[in-house]
């Protein structure tokens, strides 16, 4: 929503500037945007998205006369406090994105500074041309945030940093004006002549101080302008104008690539060996050290990446690792080119990797390291702002040294990693923000590790800007003098010093608006979930949110309202600053009963892929559900929450009426009485679900005499879709196992748990562990079917109660897959079943993917000879009760039709999902009728002869 600021007196032009800007000025919207990836807090006035130069120009004018700063942002993944301000923030990444032009003869791009880099990639590789600065969060990062924090990334080797790659750019000043910035000059000659005097007058001092080695980002880059002044625009971090367009470089793409992973005693090792492989055709030489891969087995959700560990592939472990790529035309040469690298320095071992997937997956592990290492392998909290400081590539190994024994100085952990064939290296360190003494001791390191960079020669950021974070300590690296100059150069610009004031020049104090100061915790409610993790305490499990961005992400299944709507409020990143600005409880003051954190959740699908593939596992649908349990607590809630919620109670006590579930799903069914239910129930305008007339419960397995084993009847299974379930016990028993079905009410709590019943969700979690305490007693395995409530008692339960039969329960619960998975291998390798040749569609259940195992069912597919292709865009759309909800329909059928519903109505095979939601989902979107895994199974066995 986006409200109407009174102007008062103010001109009645600047009111239709501020229409025309479509300014959001709604805390909901401010909250959002009160952080970036730093460790700094600043709340905005207002914030516009544009979508043309128009709309910036009317923006910039309403925040000049409202004497408000101005503050451009692409991705707001940056680190250093360089994309927050108190104003108005232009954020150019929903909108103002357009390639507007790609010449590969000249091989360059010209782009609209919200353009994502790897937009840009894509776009260029028809041309066999990529954008060469490639930080860690290219899949969300924006050109004009890059340019204008001077990134540079893993291969800055080969193609140096944004200022390297930048051929012109246009900046938008405070009165309006448009001026562009080529390697001539300035197209206003009066801004011209004054950049031209400032770099002649200056010359000796310039080359005295800046441009000493490749990685020396901070303060400005003066030092361009004698020969090429568009590249002094880089690195200015906003603060200089608002950027409307850029001209970039591009380069050329090598057919084929090779990586060498060298591996090291110690990381000073790597350090060391780095400053040596500055070889020709050598693209990267990127650092880290052993404990990162330590932190990363500590994730959740990351066996994928850990079957792939660098000490995996070699068969070792090491204190320091080398990633160094190599590209040529042929394999044989990148890979000649990959060993030469490994074998010019002592190693204690190295493997060179060539096949892409490989690849992708080790890249993977570095590009995900910032936020890996935001959380240590002991599970303590680590943070940027000592983030990238960069030294001549020589000095790197002393300097990580004393670093180290910096940080042991202070007590203090961190995990290494980087650029080290630059000498920049990044590290997330264990700060203690929580207390006045930790605050203490942050600004007194801060002090002292900005004069032992500067002891080398080095430069406090080697990428990422100096932003709030660095800019007050430039006095350690430049005289008086040069600090001077930097002013001046502001001001030639920006006389007014409205944009990005505190950064760079009259800097703000390192210790200025801290996010998690101890003002954050003014809000600390006990939670209902043990937060096992964070100490207790929802407030540590929010504050995993660094900001890193990847929720912002297109290329993966996090976040899924944010990929369609682009808004910021509806990432998982936004959900936590809000969640934050309520516990600080100044912006946001009336604690959970905030209806600006309410909206800013209700898009939230609570699909779990962010516990998973966020780096630090935010899990903002545990968040979620902590949050309503309290906003709704005492008080009527939504009739969706009752209707949905306590469908499996509704369910289990309709089916002991006889004709009843026949009546409901009549009712539910019927064109007269369906839009009373939904109007009354606070349903989506969409078809209801079905009702099964029959419960699951009613059916009466055959004895076997192999093992026995418990069929977990969830509430979608036994009440609503018995066909699953009744195919599960078939198979079951046709590969020999037993199958008994619980006597009594038992449930998960999951339809209460995600509508935030958590009172609710503890009792059903008890009455089931009275229920099952018999099977648990013999040791019987659970069989799960429907993959959300299979996690849900794998995973959730045991953080909800200490009942140790829900504990016993969650390790005795597996999914349906990999029970059968061993025995269909048998029956397999032995030939006594026959091969199929048939082709699947399977769309994974979002909380399966997240923190299940779905390779499991890959497996059984590919035992029996089905070729199988997963829908990679996770969540089908519908999660649970959220698709049913009022309002959320159209969303729900928007999400399927990013990938699932155009490759169902292709599909020719098997279409298949085990969860109910996306079974329905799959129907309601396209008319094809999905199916799950038992059934598809169970039809190989009956064409076999094998089940009946």
């Amino acid at each position: 929503m986006t409200h109407t600021i009174k102007f008062n007196r103010l001109d009645p032009e600047v009111f239709s500037q501020h229409s025309r800007a479509k300014l959001r000025t709604d805390m909901t919207t401010r909250a959002a945007y009160s952080s970036d990836a730093g460790i700094f807090r600043r709340v905005p006035a207002a914030v516009a998205e544009p979508e043309n130069v128009e709309q910036i120009r009317d923006a910039i004018a309403v925040a000049v006369a409202r004497g408000w700063s101005v503050v451009g942002r692409g991705g707001g993944s940056s680190v250093a406090g360089n994309a927050i301000g108190e104003g108005l923030i232009i954020d150019t990444s929903r909108y103002f994105n357009r390639i507007l032009d790609i010449d590969p003869v000249a091989q360059t791009a010209v782009v609209e500074p919200g353009v994502v880099c790897d937009a840009l990639r894509d776009a260029a590789a028809e041309f066999g041309l990529t954008y060469g600065p490639d930080p860690s969060t290219h899949s969300r990062c924006t050109i004009g945030g890059m340019v204008a924090n001077n990134a540079c990334g893993s291969h800055s080797v080969a193609f140096g940093t944004a200022a390297e790659n930048l051929v012109d750019v246009t900046l938008m000043l405070s009165d309006g004006r448009e001026v562009t910035v080529t390697k001539d000059g300035c197209d206003d000659a009066e801004i011209n002549q004054k950049l031209t005097d400032l770099a002649s007058k200056n010359q000796d001092l310039i080359s005295k101080e800046l441009g000493r080695f490749p990685r020396q980002v901070s303060g400005y880059g003066l030092h361009y302008l004698a020969h090429d002044m568009a590249k002094a625009m880089a690195g200015t971090e906003g603060t200089i104008g608002i950027i409307t367009r850029l001209t970039v470089k591009l380069v050329p793409t090598p057919k084929v690539k090779a990586l060498a992973v060298l591996a090291f005693d110690t990381v000073f090792d790597a350090a060391r060996a780095a400053a040596k492989l500055r070889l020709p055709g050598v693209a990267t030489i990127e650092g880290m050290g052993g404990d990162l891969l330590a932190a990363l087995r500590s994730k959740q959700g990351q066996s994928e990446a850990g079957q792939n560990l660098p000490g995996n592939r070699i068969g070792i472990e090491a204190g320091g690792w080398l990633y160094c790529e190599t590209g040529s035309d042929t394999l044989q040469a990148a890979v000649q080119a990959a060993e030469e690298v490994a074998t010019a320095v002592d190693t204690i071992d190295y493997v060179v990797v060539s096949e892409p997937s490989e690849m992708r997956e080790l890249w993977r592990i570095r590009e995900s390291s910032a936020g890996i290492v935001t959380r240590l392998a002991d599970g303590g909290e680590a943070w940027p702002n000592w983030e990238d400081s960069a030294v001549p590539p020589e000095n790197l190994a002393d300097y990580l040294r004393d670093l180290y024994a910096l940080m042991d100085k202070f007590d203090y952990q961190g995990i290494p990693f980087g650029h080290f064939g630059e000498g920049c290296v990044h590290v997330r360190i264990s700060f203690d923000f929580s207390t006045k003494e930790g605050l203490k001791k942050f600004e007194a390191f801060m002090n002292e590790a900005s004069t032992l960079v500067a002891s080398y020669g080095g430069s406090l950021s080697g990428e990422h800007g100096d932003g709030r974070a660095r800019s007050s300590f430039l006095d350690r690296m430049y005289s008086a003098e040069m600090r001077a100059l930097f002013e001046e150069f502001k001001l030639i610009f920006d006389p007014q010093r409205i944009f990005n004031p505190g950064v760079l020049v009259w800097a703000d104090p390192v210790m200025q608006g801290l996010r998690m100061d101890p003002g954050q915790r003014a809000l600390d409610i006990t939670p209902v979930h043990k937060f096992s993790k964070d100490k207790g305490s929802m407030i540590n499990a929010v504050n995993r949110c660094v900001g890193v961005s990847a929720c912002r992400s297109e290329s993966d299944a996090m976040c899924p309202s944010f990929q369609i709507t682009g808004d910021e409020v509806h990432s998982t990143r936004g959900r936590a600053r809000l969640l934050s600005e309520m516990f600080r409880g100044e912006s946001i003051a009336d604690g959970y009963r905030s209806e600006e954190v309410n909206e800013a959740l209700d898009l939230c699908l609570s699909c779990k892929a962010c516990a998973s593939e966020c780096p630090v596992n935010v899990d903002m649908s545990t968040y979620k559900a902590e949050f309503l349990d309290k906003h709704y607590a005492g008080r009527l809630r939504p009739m969706a929450h009752y209707v949905m919620g306590w469908l499996p109670l509704l369910g289990h006590v309709a089916h002991k009426i006889p004709l009843l579930p026949t009546l409901i799903d009549a009712t539910m069914q019927s064109a007269l009485t369906a839009p009373v239910v939904r109007k009354v129930g606070g349903l989506a305008d969409r078809p209801l679900i079905s009702f099964a007339h029959r419960s699951l419960r009613k059916y009466k397995p055959k004895k076997n005499s192999g093992e026995t084993v418990v069929l977990w009847p969830d509430s979608f299974n036994t009440n609503l879709d018995t066909g699953p379930a009744h195919a599960a016990i078939k198979t079951l028993e046709a590969l020999g196992y037993n199958v008994v079905i619980p006597d009594g009410f038992v449930c998960c709590g999951l339809t209460w748990h995600s509508t935030g019943q958590l009172s609710m969700t503890k009792k059903v979690l008890e009455q089931t562990a009275k229920v099952m305490k018999p099977y648990l007693d013999q040791g019987l395995t659970v069989v799960g079917l429907e993959p959300s409530c299979t996690v849900m008692l794998q995973d959730e339960a045991t953080e909800l109660s200490d009942n140790p039969d829900l504990a016993r329960l969650a390790a005795l619960t597996k999914p349906f897959a990999e029970v059968i998975a061993p025995k269909i291998t048998e029956l397999v390798e032995s030939g006594s079943l026959q091969l199929t040749e048939s082709t699947a569609l399977t769309q994974v259940h979002c909380h399966e993917r997240s923190l299940g195992d779905p390779q499991q069912s890959a497996l059984v597919l590919e035992a029996l000879g089905v070729k199988d292709e997963q829908i990679a865009t996770g969540c089908c759309g519908l999660a649970g009760n959220w698709g049913f909800e009022k309002d959320h329909a159209e969303m729900s059928f928007a999400l399927g039709e990013r990938e699932l519903f155009p490759k169902v109505r292709k599909a020719e095979g098997h279409v298949i999902a085990d969860g109910f939601s996306c079974r329905t989902q799959i129907e309601q979107g396209t008319g094809k009728q999905a199916t799950h895994l038992a059934e598809v199974v169970l039809s190989i066995l009956e064409q076999n002869n094998m089940a009946q």
